[in-house]
């Protein structure tokens, strides 16, 4: 596939770029094989980033550029693999660009340079031809004084123009180099002023906390570790001089801060409402495929008629192709197994809907969220299931044991098409947990993790396909 990319703002908004080169530069610079213009977009670096293919996927990489590159708002500072209609920011304030894949019988495009040099074109008249005087034709000594003479002014003019322009660059570098020093200073003091906020912040949300949700306080204080550590590296780097040095801190600093703002949001959610409001939809479901094969996961009620959500690869195996022999269901604070049967799965998510017939109803979670996106990146969440299933300590009633939930808070870190992409701070989620946002409706429902962050990073597939799923079974 090709990597296409639509500029969405700035002064080239609207340019459209197909490249079939398996490395893009992008940058000011005239030899960038994406230029924007050197002097109305000064938020890009002249070599700002590269844009190159690896195998069969597509990746972009920050090349030490001033401002730094956002990919879906969040700044890269190693290289990062890019998926169809992620929106790519060359600088905090600079041109937004949208990244997507295209066949590759698709044409190159490559709209007129961005910038280009005007040309000085500077026309030095002649003198005239000299007239015979009355003596005759003119002497030898005479043409070549006149030939002198015009050689002379066309190399005096063209010195002069010269000495201009090297007159006017030197002070556009002096210039340029002063405001870019200001904006440095500026910049600088502006992050200062910003950390010194978050981290004031996260001190007062760590105490308000008060012992509960462990996981995400000491996720505050490893973000706020993490902060006041590249603040004193970037102290020492500006102190010897060293710029490049500085330049790299700076950008991990702007991103280890926003961090911890967004772990400082989630700290503000009453999560115990959350958790009281919702608890009691969500449940235990067993599924047995043969004699002693049972899997365990997480589902929950959407309809008081006893139809729950969960995901596919629950009921059906990891491939798809498996039929459950029973199902059970187990809910919240309850120590029976009601059985239950399978309606329907999604042909398009991770999804499946099962059904449970219980006399008097059951309590149902919160509305599904079905605008697309249903959230953004930033925005706290509220995971509560059954991570690890049964092994996890549960309470008992006699010989049986009593289903107790686990609340798992997070903050939503990439919205995508099919997938929201969350970094948790607890224990790891069971698949077909609700996601739910600050306002107790349902994002997400929770499918698989990240391989290696040991459940920090998880993915859920957005509500809207859940509330197709559902408008299918009527």
């Amino acid at each position: 596939m090709k990597a296409q990319l639509t500029v969405l703002s700035g002064a080239s908004s609207g340019a459209v770029f197909v490249f079939s080169k398996p490395e893009v530069a992008v940058g000011r610079h005239p030899s960038s094989d994406l230029q924007f213009h050197p002097t109305r977009e000064l938020g890009v670096s002249a070599r700002h980033a590269v844009i190159f293919k690896k195998g069969e996927r597509w990746f972009i990489r920050d090349v030490g550029s001033r401002n730094g590159t956002l990919v879906n708002g969040h700044r890269i500072t190693q290289d990062t693999p890019l998926d169809d209609t992620d929106q790519i920011k060359f600088g905090a304030d600079g041109p937004l660009c949208e990244f997507r894949l295209v066949p590759d019988s698709t044409p190159d495009a490559a709209p007129r340079p961005l910038a280009q040099e005007e040309e000085i074109r500077t026309t030095v008249g002649g003198d005239k031809p000299a007239r015979p005087t009355a003596a005759g034709r003119l002497s030898t000594t005479e043409r070549v004084r006149i030939e002198v003479k015009k050689q002379t002014r066309r190399h005096r003019t063209f010195i002069t123009v010269l000495l201009g322009a090297l007159l006017l660059a030197i002070g556009a570098f002096i210039f340029e180099s002063r405001r870019q020093e200001r904006l440095r200073q500026m910049e600088v003091a502006a992050l200062q002023a910003r950390i010194d906020s978050v981290l004031s912040a996260a001190d007062m949300a760590i105490a308000s906390l008060q012992g509960q949700l462990t996981g995400l306080a000491e996720a505050l204080r490893r973000s706020q570790s993490e902060v006041e550590r590249l603040r004193a590296e970037l102290q020492a780097a500006q102190q010897a001089g060293n710029t490049q040095r500085v330049a790299s801190l700076r950008r991990q600093l702007d991103s280890a801060a926003l961090t911890l703002s967004y772990q400082h949001a989630a700290a503000q959610v009453d999560y115990a409402e959350l958790f009281e409001a919702h608890q009691d939809a969500v449940a235990i479901i067993y599924v047995e495929f043969a004699p002693g094969e049972v899997f365990t996961g997480t589902a929950f009620a959407v309809r008081e008629d006893g139809v729950l959500i969960t995901n596919r690869h629950v009921v059906r195996g990891a491939d798809g192709t498996r039929t459950p022999r029973r199902i059970g269901i187990q809910f919240a604070d309850s120590d029976q197994n009601f059985p239950a049967r399978l309606l329907g799965v999604s042909p398009d998510a991770d999804l499946a809907a099962v059904k449970v017939d219980i006399r008097g109803g059951v309590p149902t979670i919160g509305p599904l969220a079905t605008e697309v996106p249903p959230t953004r990146p930033g925005e706290p969440v509220a995971i509560i299931g059954f991570p690890l299933g049964i092994e996890l300590p549960m309470s008992r009633s006699g010989a049986r044991f009593v289903a107790r939930t686990t609340l798992t808070p997070g903050t939503v870190s990439k919205v995508l098409e099919d997938r929201i992409q969350i970094d948790g701070y607890g224990a790891e989620g069971a698949s077909g947990s609700p996601v739910i946002d600050r306002q107790g409706r349902v994002v997400g429902v929770l499918f698989g993790g990240q391989p290696g962050t040991e459940g920090r990073i998880v993915f859920a597939v957005p509500a809207a396909f859940a509330a197709r799923l559902l408008n299918s079974l009527n």
